[in-house]
């Protein structure tokens, strides 16, 4: 494999920001275009951590797939006022960027996006945007499931005491969100759409994020989707994570011959 680790200029966020780029061994000019995976990573992480952690690497080779890691830092995908447009960098900007770097599909059934934990609910939102742009998308231990009431929740305690002070810097000091940040409301606008994505969610049944997971499963079972969801023993960590992955590319991908 190929591993591309540099800057792109986002001219939507004002700023230079990093990408890995991982494709398969052996690509050259006059290859026809190469499918290709958009992978988010979670809160706390970086574009670096599905390469380091994972066998995401060996994934590209096996799968003949292109996997690009951008940076979404604390954002949830969202637009942020003085912080940068994180949503149209990822739905918009990035894929023409990249697009004009490497020899990558821009056709929806060769396109998916997949992320961990809050780059699991920022991989659903994309998706559930823009169904007519996904293919696929796969979202392990996915945080946010329910964020209407998790942001109802926070508002409730007082800010010295608050449990997740970080969303004040995503969603402002009143905690204010709208429809395009629930993704029960997104899911079921998109649903009734002639194109959407393919759908796989995955939780670890010790993960404590395991009982949202469940309800959110169950709300999901009653719409329109091509809908795979999966629960095993398993925590909130990379080795659940590339199990994750490993079967979403074994359900979904054919193996390079």
């Amino acid at each position: 494999m190929a591993n591309y680790n540099g800057c792109v200029r986002s001219e939507t966020m004002q700023l230079n920001t990093w990408v890995q780029v991982i494709t398969p061994d052996g690509t050259k000019k006059g290859d026809p275009p190469y499918k290709v995976i958009y992978m988010l990573h979670g809160t706390t992480g970086n574009s670096m951590d599905w390469v380091r952690y994972t066998r995401l690497p060996l994934y590209a080779c096996e799968y003949n797939v292109v996997f690009v890691v951008p940076e979404i830092a604390n954002t949830w995908c969202r637009n942020i006022p003085d912080r940068g447009n994180f949503y149209n960098y990822i739905v918009d900007e990035l894929p023409d960027l990249i697009g004009g770097m490497f020899n990558i599909s821009d056709r929806r059934e060769d396109v998916a996006i997949m992320g961990n934990s809050s780059g699991a609910y920022s991989a659903m939102k994309c998706a559930l945007s823009r169904p007519e742009q996904f293919g696929l998308c796969a979202a392990f231990s996915t945080a946010g499931v329910q964020m209407d009431e998790y942001l109802n929740l926070l508002r409730l305690q007082k800010p010295e005491d608050m449990e997740n002070p970080h969303m004040r810097s995503v969603f402002g000091p009143n905690l204010e969100y709208t429809d395009e940040d629930v993704l029960l409301k997104l899911a079921k606008r998109a649903s009734s759409n002639r194109q959407k994505p393919q759908i796989f969610m995955s939780i670890g049944k010790q993960d404590f994020l395991y009982d949202a997971n469940e309800a959110f499963s169950q709300e999901m079972e009653h719409l329109s989707f091509d809908y795979t969801y999966e629960a095993w023993d398993g925590g909130h960590d990379w080795y659940f994570w590339d199990q994750s992955l490993n079967r979403v590319l074994q359900k979904y991908y054919q193996k390079h011959q």
